[in-house]
This record gives C-alpha cells, structure tokens and sequence, in this order.
C-alpha cells in the first residue's frame, strides 16, 4: 500500500512583508499542485525521486537537511523517531519552483500530511499549519506561514501569527498572474529590505501597520463580495511595496498592464518583491497580450481553488 497527499500552491493578495512581525494578510490557494506520494520499505533506506529535482537517497539514522530537497528532508527529520523503516517518496509538481506560487509551502504540507498518514498521526489542520511554519523557519530562519495556510486548507485564508488566526473564506474569484522572468529568494528580499530600514524602524513599522490594515480591510470585504472595493486595496497596496523598495520600473509596468484591462479590478505584486510574480483580481480578455518589454515575461494560467491539502491510500 501507498500513500498519496497533494496540497495546493499559493499566491499573497494582500499583507507582504506586514505579516512577518504579527499583522494580517489575505492570501489565497491555487489550482497548480505539488503530490507527494510515499511507499513503505522493508529496510531502513529513504528514497526521494521529483520530476524536477532528480533522485537522493539516505538512511534514517544519517537523515540530514540537504538541498534541493530541504523541506522533505526537513519533514523526515521532524519525525525521524517515528520512523521503523523506510519509504520511497516520489514528487510531482504542476508548476515550476522558479515562479513565485509558493512551491516550498505545497511540498512541505503534503509531505508532512503523507507521513502523518503513514505513521497514523492524528494532525488537526491547525496543527499541520504549526508544524510547517516552523520547519519553514527552521530551515529559512524566516517565514510567515501564509503560504503554508493556504496550502492546508485552500480557499482565500485570512492569516496572522501572534496569536496564529486562520480564516478560510470559501470563496473564490477570478485572478491573473504574470510571472515577470527573474525571482528573488524570498529570504534575500527580506533581508534586503531589513537592511534598508534598520535606520528607518519607525518608518518601517508604519508601512507594515499599513499593509497590515490593508489585509484587514479586505478580508471584511471578501464576506461581503465587494471585489472592485478589493481591487482598489490591491492598487494601494502596490504603492506601499514601492515604498519598501521591492518594485521596479518592469514590474511597475506589469502591474500598469493589468490594471489598464477592462477585466482586471486591481494589481500588485504578489510576495516578497523584487521579481516573481504581479496579480491581477480578475480575467484578461482572451485576445491578451502583454506588452512589457522584458523576456522572459510569463502569463501564468492559475485560478483559486477551494481544495487545500488531501491524502489517500493507494
């Protein structure tokens, strides 16, 4: 027998960088899917195989954090006392990790929701999203967990830390993604923009109040249905993050470029900045074409889902 879990990835609507020191954010899961699937051995050995990453291998007595399978490993690692024997564990993803939809997140989450199957582990959903936001920082040394959130229950997920509060909004709506052709690790984006304001701490603490109200603000909307009045809080957003320093000219002109289409009710970029990916709430006309100037620009076709992780016996 096998187990199979697969969790969705994600993408950040409203509350960057905020989110890091307690505040809000609105984030939302999509349908582009990382499954992680796991068959018991009968010897010690563990086994990785992803259609991306290639092929690792171990024992359990010698389980160590090693990239490009950090997380997984990561994962084994939390419950390496639990384990008797070993598995093969085989990983397929639907999107490229290089694009911004929260990839780390989907495989973190169903590889901890395979093993718990496998090793009968009763996991609230909460207490999934606890367990990945803290192997994420264990192995980042930063991380929100927004992204973990919606990967576990999908939908639009209202999320913040201290306390950790999740609301799942069963909800969706159109949106648009337009990957702009370069990513900057979400750690270095951090750590950039930390470095930028350590002489600004007041400064920076009012943009994150502000970002943080802003997530606020749309998730009463979001209970309400009032989209344009969402999409307007996304365009404000946008100035906030050319106030952290994690725009550009090319990713202001992306943004520009949705927002001048009649179906799109606002954009912004969309994580950490300074590449990845913009959104857009709404659909572009089907006669769409982008007009930066920039290789490498990507339309990304995701829509929200409303189905977080699940696992099965196979």
């Amino acid at each position: 027998m096998s187990f199979k879990a697969s969790a969705p990835g994600s993408m950040m609507l409203l509350g960057e960088y905020a989110v890091l020191h307690g505040k809000q954010a609105l984030v939302c899961a999509v349908d582009k899917r990382i499954t992680v699937t796991l068959t018991p051995r009968e010897d010690t050995r563990i086994e990785i195989h992803s259609s991306i990453h290639g092929h690792y291998a171990t024992e359990i007595a010698e389980l160590s954090i090693e990239r490009p399978f950090h997380f997984v490993l990561g994962a084994l690692r939390q419950n390496q006392s639990k384990l008797k024997r070993g598995c093969h564990i085989d990983i397929t993803s639907e999107f490229s990790d290089k694009i911004g939809l929260g990839s780390s997140a989907a495989v973190t989450v169903a590889t901890l929701a395979v093993l718990a199957n496998w090793l009968n582990l009763k996991v609230s959903l909460p207490e999934l999203v606890r367990q990945g936001r803290n192997l994420v920082r264990q192995i980042q040394g930063v991380g929100s967990g927004a992204d973990i959130a919606a990967s576990v229950y999908g939908g639009i997920v209202g999320y913040s830390t201290q306390p950790l509060v999740v609301e799942k909004h069963a909800i969706t709506h159109p949106i648009t993604a337009l990957y702009a052709g370069y990513k900057t690790p979400t750690v270095d984006a951090i750590k950039k923009v930390h470095n930028y304001f350590s002489a600004y701490p007041v400064l920076y603490r009012h943009i994150c109040n502000s970002i943080g109200q802003c997530a606020v603000e749309a998730s009463r909307l979001v209970r309400m249905g009032e989209w344009k009045k969402i999409g307007e809080i996304m365009n404000t957003q946008q100035g906030m993050m050319e106030s952290l320093g994690v725009s550009s000219s090319h990713l202001r002109n992306l943004v520009d470029n949705l927002r001048n289409q009649p179906g799109i009710l606002g954009a912004k970029i969309s994580g950490s900045g300074m590449g990845d990916c913009v959104i857009g709430l709404g659909e572009l006309p089907d006669d769409y074409v982008c007009t930066a100037s920039q290789q490498g620009v990507e339309l990304i076709p995701v829509k929200m889902t409303l189905q977080g992780v699940y696992c099965e016996k196979i």
